[in-house]
């Protein structure tokens, strides 16, 4: 691990220097040009400076001449987007620089199946303000908990022209919630011609086949004919990834090659039965059957310090049927439409819709029979209780309570599976024009989303409970239990509705001209209306179905925002430009905010400029929030009452409950204030780099309790509503293999203000661009953010904790692209970076892997570089073919003890080696 790290500090190194390098080459590429163009690139100059073309800038509604302003903006290009295979936005956006995490549409838990999402600066998605064209986009209707967030999969990238992330506080230009940035999403405006697109793709593992294809039509001329109207088709269908076919830690849970245990589970096929022995007090353990096959009998006292006999262990990795990634369709439509009835007027309206379907399967039943479950102890009725158990008088011989235990997994049975289909629209119509000096834009937008939720291949619990009673439920037994299918099987269907409609208009343009230049001004209305219902299956809320969770009943809310706000660049003196903007929302549910914003840029020359901004923001609970929703889950954790020298099986997320994470009512909204302080210097057009540092603090920020404190200080939440764990109580049996306390059976985490946030850092751009002459151009770029400090609070009243460098916070991620053009050849190569983190959740607590013995692991999670080629060429008329390889090197994630498939999939990926080939053909 040490040994990686030291590579990726190398890498962020050699990148800084190969950057540094192209300066030099840059300037001397820029100075031959200037020698031999001469007079041609005076006089092009001298015409641009005749006629500056002014345009609109993400983070400001004011036209401006310059690109840069006082906020930081990093800006996708179409080319950039494709260049490396990419064929959804969550593959692009999920790797920058400034993004920590996110929702990832390759998850195979939770509820959001094939949905993706941004988490600027690791704050949350709520805090990610993300715009189609500079309006709002309707969020993914089925809430993560109580996580709301656009789903980037609803957008298809064919549709995209480019991508401009806004880095600092916008909520005074966009929305008060953006307290952490902004993503404006660019589509096409117009297109004229026929272009038709397809791509094939697999893994270096042998699935996760992908075809796409993609048709653009457009017709119409705005200058000549003006109107012009065009419309995208995407079409994507991608095969599940498993785990089984993964290399190495990937695939099993058998990690004791890389330095850490036998984490097999004991939920196994066909089953295994635990009892305390009478005259011993030792907790006992066989395997169903006898029939476990040699290889997956571990001693029972590997796993509980007083354990006896043999249990038998399933790797769910290696053995079971497991999605990596679901198998996911996806089919799309985006088109606009442009008039211009006269010089000054545009007509323009907008349509998309997107249907996403995924399919997840191989997730097996398991079955927990003992005394505080819904299936109780084995009946000692039932033909598979031991023989040997049972005394001559018909009454067990087991000591304890006098129940034998049962785990087991249900593979003979149909697997459990979500299918989940999304359909997403946004329909926009506006007008825009200009009168004299000022700019004139009004539209009204409809958009929604809706879930289908199917969760296949359920099981009934009381029809379960009677077979397993009456005895005519066999373990492993597939043909006996063939006849139960229809009786035990059962699907559930819930529905999930989010929406908004909103009408705006603003206008813009130049207010006066004082001595150093014209003031800016833009102002604006907006008024919308959010919504979101949810409608569960009956089953699900009946708690009806076996080992899943059950639902609350259905809700639908909903609430009003008006909203004005303006913005003003001022030229105070020659140089520096001042940019101010305030921005006043009414919420029918939360009354009255404020967020202004102050920004500062100084061009102290033509090649170097200063910048800074402060902004404030105010999010409201979400509309899943602040309901009655109270989702229930199951969760895996390590319980410090139950890991311990002797006793391991609440260790390393041996523990599993009920979970129930709440809604409420009674919370407060969140404000946050920013600031950024930064540069950007161009020392010739074949340059430019920018250096700028961040913080945000935010404040009554809407969380749950960390649940490790929670477990390791319990009588610090004794009296709090908004942390409960629940016990069963303390058996004999464990209390004297070691445990200090009976097992979780709930946990109630709800959301509450829980206290303040601070995070600090830096992000660093370098961007060249190199004219070799015949040998083509080369253009470097690099991205690359710091997470300096990320401190919070577990609770109101506690000290702030760090977070930077921690398990899903990583210091440092950096992306290197360079790009190589000749004629009709071009290459790529783009490195993505995400630093060590350490293998605690915090910097105040200790590492558990040290509490169960492997302390070695505890010097921290490797740092993790992947590598992706790209290349295209367009010597044939009309035709472009492009290959593309993601994760050229095949490399792993680095290997994470405790998370599903021994990896941190929040940050990385186990895909391994992707290939894909395109090929675009233009209709002329």
């Amino acid at each position: 691990m040490l040994l990686k790290e030291k590579a990726g500090v190398v890498f962020v190194r050699l990148a800084l220097q190969t950057l540094a390098g192209s300066v030099l080459l840059a300037a001397s590429a820029h100075a031959q040009q200037a020698s031999t163009s001469g007079s041609a690139d005076q006089a092009a100059d001298g015409a641009n400076k005749a006629a500056p073309q002014k345009v609109y800038v993400t983070g400001s509604n004011v036209r401006r001449i310059t690109l840069e302003s006082a906020s930081p903006v990093q800006v996708l290009t179409r080319e950039e987007i494709t260049r490396g295979g990419a064929t959804s936005l969550n593959e692009v956006l999920r790797t920058i620089s400034s993004n920590v995490g996110g929702i990832d549409e390759n998850r195979t838990n939770g509820f959001t199946a094939g949905a993706s999402g941004l988490n600027l600066r690791g704050v949350g998605s709520q805090a990610t303000l993300t715009l189609i064209n500079g309006r709002r986009l309707a969020p993914y209707a089925q809430p993560e908990f109580q996580t709301t967030f656009v789903d980037l999969n609803s957008i298809p990238i064919g549709a995209v022209e480019r991508i401009e992330i806004l880095k600092d506080g916008a909520s005074a230009i966009y929305g008060s919630e953006a307290m952490a940035g902004v993503v404006n999403i660019i589509l096409r405006s117009n297109y004229e011609g026929i272009e038709l697109g397809g791509s094939v793709g697999q893994s270096s593992r042998n699935d996760g086949e992908q075809l796409r294809s993609t048709l653009s039509i457009g017709g119409g001329n705005l200058v000549k004919d003006h109107f012009n109207a065009y419309a995208t088709i995407d079409l994507r269908s991608r095969k599940p990834m498993y785990l089984s076919k993964r290399d190495d830690y990937l695939s099993t849970q058998d990690t004791r090659a890389w330095g850490y245990k036998d984490a097999r589970s004991l939920y196994t096929f066909p089953g295994n039965l635990y009892w305390t022995d009478k005259a011993t007090g030792q907790y006992m353990a066989r395997s169903i059957g006898g029939n476990c096959p040699a290889g997956r009998l571990v001693d029972f006292s590997t796993r509980v310090a007083n354990g006896g006999g043999q249990s038998c262990v399933f790797d769910d990795y290696a053995d079971g049927t497991f999605n990596a990634a679901g198998k996911t369709d996806r089919a799309s439509i985006t088109s606009r439409l442009t008039w211009q009835p006269n010089a000054s007027t545009t007509v323009f309206s907008e349509l998309m819709f997107n249907r996403n379907k995924v399919v997840l399967t191989g997730n097996l039943h398991w079955f927990a029979g003992q005394i505080g479950q819904p299936m109780p102890a084995l009946p000692i009725t039932h033909p598979q209780y031991p023989k040997d158990l049972i005394g001559a008088d018909g009454n067990t011989l087991v000591g304890g309570n006098g129940s034998v235990r049962v785990r087991a997994s249900l593979r003979d049975f149909p697997a459990q599976g979500q299918d989940n289909t999304t359909d997403f629209g946004r329909y926009l119509v506006g007008a825009k024009g200009d009168f004299k000096n000022w700019d004139w834009e009004t539209a009204l937008l409809l958009t929604n989303s809706k879930v289908t939720a199917l969760g296949t291949s359920g099981m009934l619990v009381d029809p379960l409970l009677e077979a397993y009673q009456n005895g005519s439920f066999l373990f492993g037994s597939s043909a006996s239990n063939a006849d139960l299918y229809k009786r035990l099987m059962a699907n559930s269907s819930s529905t999930f509705k989010s929406g908004l409609q909103q009408v705006d208009a603003k206008l813009s343009g130049e207010l006066m001209t004082l001595p150093a230049g014209a003031v800016g001004l833009a102002v604006g209305v907006e008024a919308r209306r959010e919504f979101l219902d949810t409608n569960p299956d009956q089953l699900s809320i009946d708690g009806a179905l076996y080992h899943a969770a059950q639902s609350p009943p259905g809700f639908s809310n909903s609430r009003r925002i008006a909203s004005v706000f303006g913005e003003a660049t001022i030229p105070l003196i020659k140089d520096v430009e001042a940019q101010l903007a305030a921005r006043f929302d009414h919420y029918s549910d939360y009354g009255n905010s404020t967020t202004p914003k102050v920004g500062l840029k100084w061009t102290v020359s033509p090649a170097l400029m200063l910048r800074g901004t402060y902004a404030s923001g105010f999010r409201a609970p979400t509309l899943v929030e602040n309901s009655t929703d109270v989702r229930n889950a199951y969760q895996s954790f390590t319980d410090p009452l139950r890991c311990n020298a002797q006793f391991k099986l609440g260790c390393n997320n041996g523990a599993n409950s009920a979970y129930q994470s709440g809604a409420n009512p009674a919370l407060k909204p969140e404000t946050a204030k920013s600031f950024t302080l930064g540069m950007a210097w161009e020392p010739s057009s074949s340059f430019l780099a920018t250096l700028d540092v961040w913080q945000i603090k935010r404040i009554d920020e809407i969380n749950t309790y960390s649940l490790d404190r929670v477990l390791a200080d319990p009588s610090r939440y004794a009296n709090d509503p908004a942390a409960q764990i629940i016990r069963d109580p303390l058996t004999a049996a464990d209390r004297a293999a070691g445990a200090q306390a009976g097992e979780v059976s709930n946990i109630i985490m709800l959301l509450t203000n829980v206290a303040v946030t601070q995070v600090r850092g830096l992000d660093l751009k370098l961007q060249g661009k190199v004219n070799m002459g015949e040998y083509g151009t080369l253009t470097p770029t690099l991205n690359l953010s710091h997470t300096q400090s990320y401190k919070t609070a577990p609770t109101p009243d506690s000290e702030l904790v760090e977070f930077a460098g921690t398990s899903d916070t990583p210091s440092v991620k950096a992306t290197l692209g360079l790009a190589w053009k000749k004629a009709a050849y071009a290459l790529s190569a783009d490195t993505v970076f995400v630093s060590k983190t350490a293998t605690v959740d915090d910097r105040s607590l200790a590492c558990s892997l040290a509490t169960e013995g492997y302390a070695q692991l505890c010097s921290g999670i490797a740092s993790f570089t992947t590598f992706n080629l790209g290349a295209s060429y367009t010597g044939f008329k009309d035709l472009k073919l492009s290959l593309a390889v993601q994760n050229a090197f095949d490399r792993k994630p680095p290997f994470t003890p405790g998370r599903t498939g021994n990896y941190n999939a929040t940050l990385h990926s186990a895909m391994g080696r992707y290939i894909q080939v395109t090929a675009d053909y233009q209709f002329k």
